[in-house]
């Protein structure tokens, strides 16, 4: 009878042993999973990496940094752009002047934003540059690398704590990461300071959020929050930090729930009001809708975006400051008659991939998961730069992969360590790891020469679609580079070459009669393009006053005086059109005429009677 008891006690226990496995294998995370090998820190049998020293953890990530650094080292070396942002966020702008309090709230204050963007903590890391270096180029590229450098950091806590200590896919993840020559754009271009700036605050908005999920403290809640609003303070494109987080909540718990959404309410409510205002402040500034397509066409401009900014993340080849989209270009005007196939093609593939990547975060089969994360993780976060709402002349822009790029260098860094684990395949990913991060390495240094001054970045990128109409925002850029240098006779192809795409740019047109008449000293050729400017809008009056000056010059005052009287009718007061009038009624013998017009002349200009 004992006996039987105890038997039948025994057997009770082992029940409830078993059905406590159970509840402990539904709560457990995914890493903990037999789904995964990452092993949980509480795992009889860890993988020996994840009971590496601190030091060796540390000695790992400090080599990370110093390669990256080295890679990114040239951009130190680099100028401002002329052309391209930094006249407009550093020389030209009058909110990084001073730092007093009435600037700095002016620049919170500032409701049209900067070139259609608000952004006012990126402003005021410019404003304290500019106390320190002023137009020296040099402080500005640092604190973009030494960004870089702290965001690197963050990637590689970020997943370290992400797969439960795992050093091999932290250190894979992160290298590929501060590695990879498409974050060129975002560091080595001062005006994306931004980019680097959100992106600091963002991981460290994360990070926060998972040692708050680890401890439970409110406090660390509070400071992923604040991060969060600093990174939104800083770039828009920060909005998608709550939907990640959901992410990270889910793969901690493996549950939805409720609870799952509840603390992310704050996020969103941030997300919205910040993101709504700075859409209507891109849209107040023509920003948005500059290039309007229909809406199907959006859809495939999204469908490619999304699986281009694939492609150039794991394959970063013939990069550029500009990728044009697929239409030719009519008088500065798409022409969106035809389409590409392979742009139907890249759609459905974008939706076979977030399909996948939907499944593969429910999924329970072995790696799955992983892949649904990392490529969800992806999306979320490049969804809003698709360009489904058009935001300039661009179809994609490398710097907008700097976030979204995490998520596949997780996978990259996931499935890496499965074969790290393997005795037989270790040496072939440790060689293959090796040689990817060699070419990321050597493409980088190139990429930050790419950024060294207008010439140079422009004719890369002409280099890349050479005589493509598409492209003559390109050419004019470098044009209007070779003219702010004092070079404008080699601006000269570059405007004539814009002008063959677009006859009706009058002031592309005025730009090339000016290069002819003053540096070539060619007043037909002159007079020829000035009269086609004006053909193409008549109420120019630069264009009225050159021709003016160039018939003046060549000796038919009569010419003159038409082209100036016909710029009187637009505006009557007009100094220089005056004086020209007087001047040019002088020279045809009616001398009292010509005096009573200068006289007028000399009413509104006085510094003409210097020239009489």
């Amino acid at each position: 009878m004992i006996k039987n008891r105890v038997i039948y006690k025994k057997k009770i226990l082992l029940r409830m042993a078993s059905r406590q496995k159970k509840q402990n294998y539904k709560k457990a995370p995914i890493w903990t999973s037999h789904n995964t090998r990452f092993p949980s820190a509480k795992s009889e049998k860890p993988n020996y990496l994840t009971q590496s020293s601190l030091y060796s953890k540390w000695l790992v990530l400090v080599i990370i940094l110093l390669i990256t650094f080295a890679a990114y080292f040239p951009s130190q070396q680099n100028g401002m752009l002329k052309t391209w942002d930094d006249q407009a966020y550093v020389t030209n702008n009058t909110l990084i002047k001073s730092l007093s309090p009435t600037s700095i709230a002016k620049i919170f204050k500032e409701d049209r934003g900067l070139y259609a963007n608000y952004h006012p903590l990126t402003t005021l890391s410019l404003a304290l540059n500019y106390h320190f270096s002023k137009e020296k180029p040099f402080g500005y590229h640092f604190t973009n690398l030494l960004l870089h450098i702290l965001n690197t950091l963050l990637v590689f806590l970020f997943i370290f704590h992400l797969s439960k200590n795992n050093l091999v896919v932290a250190a894979v993840s992160t290298l590929l990461f501060g590695l990879n020559p498409i974050h060129v754009e975002s560091v080595a271009w001062i005006s994306e300071r931004k980019d680097v700036l959100y992106a600091f605050f963002f991981l460290a908005s994360i990070i926060a959020y998972q040692k708050f999920i680890q401890k439970s403290d409110w406090k660390l809640y509070a400071l992923s929050l604040i991060m969060f609003l600093f990174s939104m303070l800083s770039k828009a494109m920060a909005a998608s930090l709550p939907l990640v987080l959901i992410l990270i909540s889910y793969i901690e718990t493996r549950k939805w729930n409720l609870r799952l959404f509840l603390d992310k309410i704050p996020y969103f409510l941030l997300a919205v009001a910040l993101g709504y205002y700075a859409v209507r402040i891109q849209a107040e500034g023509n920003a948005i809708g500059s290039v309007m397509f229909p809406l199907v066409k959006r859809f495939l401009h999204a469908g490619f975006g999304f699986s281009a900014y694939i492609f150039k993340i794991l394959l970063p080849i013939n990069l550029s400051a500009f990728y044009p989209y697929p239409y030719p270009l009519v008088n500065s005007g798409w022409i969106t008659n035809t389409i590409p196939a392979s742009f139907y093609l890249t759609l459905l593939s974008t939706i076979a991939i977030v399909c996948f990547a939907v499944f593969g975060l429910l999924s329970k089969r072995k790696n799955m998961n992983i892949l649904g994360f990392g490529l969800l993780f992806y999306a979320f976060t490049i969804a809003l730069v698709l360009q489904f709402l058009p935001v300039g002349r661009a179809i994609i822009a490398d710097r907008y992969a700097y976030i979204p790029s995490i998520g596949l260098f997780f996978i990259i860094g996931y499935f890496a360590n499965l074969l790290f684990e393997s005795k037989v395949k270790r040496g072939f990913i440790i060689i293959a790891i090796a040689f990817y991060s060699v070419f990321l390495f050597f493409s980088t240094i190139q990429q930050c020469k790419v950024w060294k001054n207008d010439e140079i970045l422009w004719s890369h990128a002409i280099s890349i679609y050479p005589n493509d109409n598409r492209i003559a925002l390109v050419y004019e850029n470098r044009a209007l580079y070779y003219q702010i240098i004092n070079r404008p006779k080699d601006a000269l192809p570059d405007f004539i070459k814009v002008s063959e795409w677009n006859p009706k740019n009058d002031k592309i047109l005025e730009v090339i009669g000016k290069i002819y008449g003053k540096e070539l000293k060619d007043i037909e050729t002159s007079i020829q393009y000035f009269e086609q400017a004006h053909i193409v809008n008549p109420n120019n009056l630069n264009v009225i006053q050159d021709l003016a000056t160039a018939y003046g010059i060549k000796g038919d005052f009569n010419k003159s005086l038409e082209y100036s009287l016909i710029g009187l009718k637009i505006d009557d007061k007009n100094a220089f059109l005056l004086f020209n009038v007087g001047i040019t009624y002088t020279n045809l013998g009616q001398a009292e005429l010509g005096k009573k017009y200068i006289e007028r002349a000399v009413k509104i200009d006085s510094t003409l009677k210097l020239k009489q």
